[in-house]
């Protein structure tokens, strides 16, 4: 929970809707939506909207409309902050800004707002979602304290020109909207792909296996879960359009225990004595 000054009462909460309709809704979520006078809503999910409006107040702003083909997405999220920082100032209570998934990952304007709302002295609490890479790690029962994980976002692996680690699992995200940072309706072409082929073709070999990972938004709805072999990224272009898919990278080996000395040391009761000490 991330609050500006908490003994003062909320002005914005700032939630997630988590991943599949409202049935990932937390209590704290619910806590949030039941005090306030009005929700602004960015979630394309209609079974999201009605369930507010039914449950909770009609006064609900639905931000989706927001987006234009071909903006810069940077202009789209500053036209929600602006939306949802004056509607604080219009009604009596507390509003909810309610984004899909978490709303702290791969999101914009909920940065946007805590900073602005902060600089405005607005009350601004945060609370957690269910957000997809956690649907994901279930979907294909997924640790990453087994192996690692290591997690970027597409387009920024490539202009970072971050070394990716082929003995550590990756998650690569927003692999459908490579190369732009401006909202599209429209199809990709192959070629939009090669370029990220070809990096990822630097740290793992040309048949390596990767997955294309949906977790379900619906409740009757299924995870999708596409294999393919690097070499033929460009052809996953038609179930690329079809949502915004996590590119799953298993690691070429698994890396083998390189320090057998402190393995050892792990396991011993001795070395548990030597660096913990008990609280009088």
């Amino acid at each position: 929970m991330t609050t500006s000054t908490q003994s003062n009462p909320i002005d914005i909460y700032i939630i997630g809707t988590g991943m599949v309709g409202y049935t990932q809704l937390t209590r704290e979520a619910e806590n949030a939506l039941q005090a306030s006078e009005r929700v602004y809503l960015l979630d394309g999910q209609p079974m999201v909207e009605n369930h507010i409006k039914e449950t909770y107040t009609e006064d609900v702003v639905m931000l989706n409309r927001e987006y234009n083909e071909g903006e810069d997405r940077v202009a789209t999220y500053d036209r929600m902050s602006e939306e949802v920082l004056k509607g604080a100032t219009e009604v009596d209570g507390p509003i909810t800004f309610a984004l899909y998934g978490h709303p702290m990952i791969f999101v914009n304007p909920s940065r946007s707002v805590i900073r602005q709302g902060r600089e405005q002295g607005l009350n601004v609490e945060v609370q957690p979602g269910i957000s997809a890479i956690d649907c994901v790690y279930s979907d294909i029962a997924f640790d990453p304290a087994a192996n690692g994980v290591q997690m970027f976002e597409a387009t920024d692996l490539l202009l970072r020109e971050w070394e990716l680690n082929p003995e550590v699992p990756a998650m690569i995200w927003q692999v459908s909207v490579v190369e732009t940072d401006r909202h599209s309706e429209k199809k990709s072409k192959e070629s939009r792909f090669t370029r990220f082929k070809e990096y990822l073709q630097n740290f793992y070999p040309e048949d390596h296996t990767g997955y294309l990972l949906q977790t379900a938004t619906y409740p009757i709805a299924e995870s999708q879960r596409h294999e393919f072999e690097i070499s033929n990224l460009e052809q996953m272009a038609p179930i690329l359009d079809k949502g915004y898919y996590i590119l799953h990278l298993p690691p070429i080996n698994e890396r083998d225990l390189q320090n057998e000395e402190l393995l050892q040391e792990v396991r011993s009761e001795d070395h548990l004595e030597e660096i913990t000490v008990r609280d009088n």
